[in-house]
């Protein structure tokens, strides 16, 4: 079947082999298909309905039936129940493991079950009334009962977590404790509440804020951290979100401190005369044991591949999820193994599916011509065309993320980074997708930025999350330490036409950002502006006589018409500055002067040729920079103010 036989119809010939495509040949819009092992063609009509065209050769439909399946999360313990969030959803299983049963099946995430002291109940929270609120159902599953009517904060970026986090019960089963964002000084904060199963208004605790934490097996105190920072992927911080762990006295209304380790203490656990909580002042978050006679704390579990992640106590046992799994471990024992659990589900986020990614594009570039564009969507790279041809997908990889692409000058090669190896690498592949990916850097540890290639297509600028600035040789993959930032990461940075030199922005000893360039030849480092200003966004001119950057050196003066202050706005314009002493101005002064009438007709004129004038040049400039003087060879130029801010 073919175009001439429908008109208006593309076939879309897909061959994938150990989660490669290997063929593209028609895609209309950025999209991906999310799956292996399929060798078959599918018919793509104009409206974008995909039928099935022929057999598919082979299709294993995804079915999660596996032990020790994973990805199961927020998991409690009471009796012998274990109840657990997977793919969104409330499960239950015995405490010795086993097939698990699902209770819930809402669209909405369910999260965060809690069962009673009594066995009795569920409480969760979860989105059937459009916002998130508290529910409680029977232990075995049934209908859900909303307790709480006050709504939530909406939807929060992933650091911030979700409101109407359940945290637990009253000793008595009569009320479930939860922590609501209900502070008046910011909505990812939260308080400590109570409500009763059988309805009525909250009842806050008197804790003005607080991040997880428990009552007390009696009920007149409560364990916790001021502070709420359990759903930020912050490693081994010593900020001033570091947790520590206190103790409340809901009856004396007074606090006693636990932990005052610089390290992060969180997720506090009350069971009988002990507080347990999970710390990563061993660098992997391990649970730990407080004796609240002896004073002295100790650690119980030795993770180091996975963090300890959402403990939550029972009677004389404590469930934990690390690395997708879930442990408990036996207070009495001190041993701590891992729940065999087997789950049935469809997988439905692991059936085929067409997903249209234009709207998940985080970076982009253009071909040398401008005759194709690169997007990185997704973890994918695809290569558009400017008005005629198909959108290819030149990498097509499961479970593995390319970004940061960017085209090589002559147009052949495309760089970009992988973490095909478990680390983000530099590679180049060919344009067209003939050959195999080359990696050129090994055994880095940090977050990549940008690769920015020279001119000369030899070699390739960087950054890092170390605040390192570096150049690789693309063909050796041999790496050069050019600078470390002073005060923040190196994100700027571009090479000279020559690919002799890299200017960049990094700070200065005024804590001010400056322009330095970086000479290859000479491995030396120059600091070209003043560090008066702001100086950023450095670039050399193609002629590789002048340097165009952004500054902050404009005072709008404005009165603010909230404050009694004064404000400066649009601070930043574009800058240039010749490189060397005898480079002409490019934009000179000119003032309009009264010359009088010239009486003279005879004017002699001279017409030079050059026969050279229209020949192409083909080698590029050598540039030359004079450090010395730069500040004073800046101009401003006369073009719109209104700069982001960097």
């Amino acid at each position: 079947m073919s175009e001439a036989f429908y008109p208006g119809l593309k076939i879309l010939q897909l061959e994938i082999t150990d989660s490669r495509c290997e063929k593209i040949q028609s895609l209309p819009n950025l999209m991906v298909i999310e799956y292996i092992h399929i060798a078959q063609y599918f018919i793509w009509y104009p409206m974008k309905k995909c039928i099935l065209f022929s057999l598919l050769s082979f299709l294993s439909i995804p079915v999660i039936s596996q032990q020790d399946s994973r990805l199961l999360r927020f998991p409690d313990i009471r009796q012998n129940q274990i109840v657990f969030v997977f793919a969104g959803d409330i499960w239950t299983v015995a405490s010795s493991g086993g097939i698990a049963r699902q209770l819930t099946s809402h669209e909405g995430q369910e999260l965060h079950p809690k069962i009673s002291p009594d066995g009795k109940w569920i409480a969760f929270s979860a989105e059937y009334s459009g916002t998130r609120q508290v529910y409680i159902m029977p232990s075995e599953g049934g209908k859900p009962t909303q307790l709480t009517y006050y709504n939530d904060v909406g939807i929060m970026p992933p650091r911030g977590g979700f409101d109407y986090q359940i945290l637990g019960w009253t000793p008595d089963s009569k009320r479930v404790l939860f922590r609501g964002n209900r502070t008046p000084w910011g909505e990812r904060m939260g308080r400590y509440f109570t409500i009763s199963i059988e309805g009525g208004l909250e009842t806050p605790l008197p804790i003005p804020e607080g991040g997880s934490g428990e009552l007390s097996p009696d009920g007149s105190k409560m364990v916790y951290t001021p502070i709420e920072r359990e759903w930020r992927t912050w490693k081994r911080t010593r900020g001033g979100r570091a947790q520590d762990v206190w103790i409340f006295d809901l009856k004396n209304i007074s606090t006693e401190r636990i932990t005052d380790n610089p390290m992060t203490d969180n997720m506090p656990m009350w069971i009988g005369n002990t507080l347990y909580f999970t710390s990563d002042r061993e660098h992997t978050l391990n649970l730990y044991s407080y004796d609240l006679t002896t004073k002295q704390t100790k650690k119980v579990t030795n993770h180091s591949e996975y963090d300890v992640l959402w403990p939550s106590s029972g009677p004389g046992t404590i469930i934990y999820q690390c690395g997708g799994w879930l442990y408990v471990y036996n207070t009495v024992t001190n041993v701590s193994e891992r729940v065999p659990i087997k789950i049935h589900s469809e997988g439905k986020q692991a059936l085929i599916a067409f997903k249209d990614v234009s709207k998940n594009i985080s970076s982009f570039g253009l071909s040398p011509s401008g005759k194709r564009a690169l997007f990185e969507a997704r973890g994918e790279i695809f290569t558009v065309p400017e008005k005629y041809g198909e959108i290819r997908n030149i990498t097509c990889t499961q479970g593995i993320r390319e970004m940061d692409p960017t085209w090589s000058p002559d147009g052949k090669t495309i760089a970009y980074y992988s973490d095909v190896s478990g680390e983000y690498e530099l590679y180049v592949q060919n344009a067209d997708r003939s050959g195999t990916p080359t990696q050129v850097t090994k055994d880095s540890k940090t977050w990549p930025f940008a690769p920015v290639w020279s001119p000369d297509g030899k070699k390739i600028a960087f950054g890092d999350k170390r605040q390192m600035l570096r150049w690789v040789n693309i063909e050796s993959g041999k790496i050069t330490d050019i600078a470390k930032g002073i005060h923040s990461d190196i994100t700027y940075y571009a090479w000279s036409p020559d690919s002799r030199w890299i200017t960049f922005t990094n700070g200065t000893p005024t804590n001010q950002t400056g322009i330095f360039v970086y000479s290859l030849e000479g491995d030396t480092v120059s600091q070209l502006s003043s560090g008066y200003s702001n100086d950023y966004n450095p670039v050399f001119s193609s002629d590789g006589k002048y340097m165009f950057f952004i500054s902050n050196r404009d005072f709008n003066l404005s009165f603010s018409e909230y404050e009694f202050t004064y404000i400066y706005t649009n601070a930043a314009r574009v800058f240039v500055a010749a490189l060397t002493n005898d480079t002409p101005v490019i934009a000179p002064f000119r003032s309009d002067e009264e010359k009088g009438t010239d009486t003279s007709k005879d004017e002699k004129k001279s017409v030079e040729k050059d026969s050279d004038e229209n020949k192409k040049v083909t080698r590029p400039p050598h540039v030359i920079i004079e450090v010395k003087g730069f500040p004073g060879r800046v101009m401003a130029l006369l073009v719109l103010r209104r700069i982001i801010p960097h």
